[in-house]
């Protein structure tokens, strides 16, 4: 069985605003609008998790520089 690619930040974005659209439309099968919401939450949580997962990135970075500040002379 060949292993799927994971989607990026941006696909699984992409994703979800088509998923809202369906949502919206009165004329989406029930079975279907809960398959949608399925795959919504579970999208919702990943993005969130790696929106977690970049401000922990940003704030290491940014402990780093702090404990570590340029010699700059002007």
């Amino acid at each position: 069985m060949a292993k799927q690619k994971e989607q990026s930040y941006e696909e699984k974005v992409a994703e979800l605003d088509e998923i809202l659209e369906r949502i919206d439309q009165a004329s989406t099968p029930i079975d279907e609008l809960a398959k949608d919401v399925t795959r919504g939450t579970q999208l919702l949580k990943e993005l969130d998790q790696r929106l977690k997962s970049v401000e922990m990135e940003v704030k290491n970075a940014f402990k780093v520089l702090e404990a570590n500040p340029s010699n700059e002379t002007d």
